[in-house]
């Protein structure tokens, strides 16, 4: 389930959220909900600037979400770096990893 959470951003991340009473989707839906507000609202901002800004936005939130999506899948909990606390506290369970 927790790699479901990454497939249709944010929507199956706010699914996962809400629906989940295990933290660690509840983590990896919390994540998919940032990751796909975040992803949307840059390129809404790139593409007022220029073209090839809005391809470098979508090109690199692109391997983001890869990376999350098949990072899940093999098991990792990838985490995004600056927020994993907050995140971590508002799923409401321990830092992953030990952090």
């Amino acid at each position: 389930m927790a790699t479901l959470a990454y497939l249709l951003l944010p929507l199956t991340g706010l699914c996962a959220f809400v629906l989940s009473h295990r933290p660690r989707v509840r983590r990896h839906g919390l994540q998919a909900i940032v990751i796909g507000t975040s992803w949307a609202v840059l390129l809404y901002v790139a593409s007022a600037l220029s073209s090839a800004v809005t391809l470098a936005v979508f090109a690199s939130g692109t391997i983001v979400w890869l990376g999350f999506l098949v990072g899940t899948a093999l098991g990792r909990d990838p985490q995004l770096p600056g927020v994993g606390a907050l995140i971590d506290r508002a799923v409401g369970d321990e830092p992953a990893n030990g952090v």
